[in-house]
């Protein structure tokens, strides 16, 4: 298979090289904005961890800035930007934008196919964070951030699809900030430091960091009297790209069985028949847990469901008690605006 794919994938890289070589070289334009913006993305496609980054810098700058989030609303059923108002929905600007819009409320959120476009629609925001940007460099931005599973980090990785990289590994290079993000274990200092010199021979002058996976206490999405949800024996649903780190969690954690996992591709969309048929082949008055990106699509469908479906919140947590490190670097580069 390895044979058959890589013509694809040297195919892939030399057309994804043109296009950042023209940019390199200034024959494609990259438009500047006043307000400090700030990239968050990765080479890989899908899974390591964007959505709960972005909500940590929410949690850690929304104090001090107004936050603006940009994004480009993937899975979403429209065309075009779109401020996220009162009548939002996953539909309208896409399951993580939702996610941000129904989760704080201080925070504009605007989705957009060509980002530029969705700029001029912020209207209080003093930063922005580009959420799943590092591909799309038609914006200036003050500092890239790359993320990369610890487990599969790009300097392993091949180009799609020989591999799950977007463009080459060379393309690490024009990241200020690399995270290896879903530790699992204690870090050795030898892992440390391979990961150290493997990401600086294509990024010498990235700052490297490693983050785990924190999950918060679990909340009802919809409550339902007749539901014990407290049962040992739970199921799950996602449709978001690697749950098994989440799976991990519910049965070593939080010591449940889960009795079965309903696995759908990333973003897909669900239908209140989804929610029927599952109910059907499970039965009624069951627990079902699902991620946060999930229960913005479900809110509302569960009006004619007896299941309960709980909802685990994540966040990264930076290892090596390098957080004040982190949220310095990017400070830095928040206050060059100012």
């Amino acid at each position: 298979m390895k044979y058959i794919l890589k013509p694809f994938s040297t195919l892939y890289d030399y057309i994804t090289s043109i296009r950042n070589k023209n940019y390199d070289n200034g024959r494609s334009r990259v438009v500047s904005f006043t307000l400090p913006i700030i990239c968050v993305g990765n080479l890989s496609v899908g899974g390591t961890g964007k959505t709960p980054f972005v909500e940590f810098l929410i949690q850690n700058f929304s104090k001090k800035y107004k936050v603006g989030i940009l994004s480009r609303g993937y899975g979403r059923k429209t065309k075009g930007p779109i401020y996220a108002d009162e009548i939002a929905t996953a539909k309208t600007i896409g399951d993580e934008p939702m996610q941000y819009h129904s989760k704080y409320n201080n925070v504009e959120v605007v989705v957009a196919e060509q980002r530029v476009l969705g700029m001029p629609f912020f209207m209080d925001s003093d930063m922005i964070v580009l959420d799943d940007a590092f591909q799309h460099r038609a914006i200036h931005r003050d500092l890239n951030i790359m993320l990369s599973d610890f487990s599969s980090p790009f300097f392993k990785d091949e180009v799609l699809p020989l591999g799950r990289l977007r463009e080459n590994r060379e393309g690490a290079s024009r990241a200020d900030i690399i995270i290896y993000t879903k530790v699992k274990n204690q870090l050795s200092q030898t892992e440390i430091d391979t990961y150290t010199q493997e990401t600086h021979k294509y990024a010498p002058n990235a700052h490297v960091f490693f983050t785990s996976i924190k999950y918060d206490e679990a909340y009802v999405l919809n409550e339902q009297s007749d539901v014990n949800a407290d049962d040992q024996k739970v199921y799950v649903m996602t449709s978001i790209a690697k749950p098994e780190p989440m799976i991990e969690y519910i049965e070593e954690e939080l010591q449940k069985e889960v009795v079965k996992h309903f696995k759908f591709r990333d973003h897909y969309s669900f239908t209140e028949k989804t929610i029927q048929r599952i109910e059907n082949e499970i039965g009624s008055n069951k627990v079902v847990i699902i991620s946060e990106k999930d229960a913005v699509k479900l809110r509302p469908l569960l009006r004619n469901t007896t299941l309960q479906f709980m909802v685990i919140p994540i966040l990264p947590e930076v290892l090596d008690d390098k957080k004040d490190q982190l949220l310095a670097l990017i400070e830095t580069a928040l206050s060059k605006e100012e």
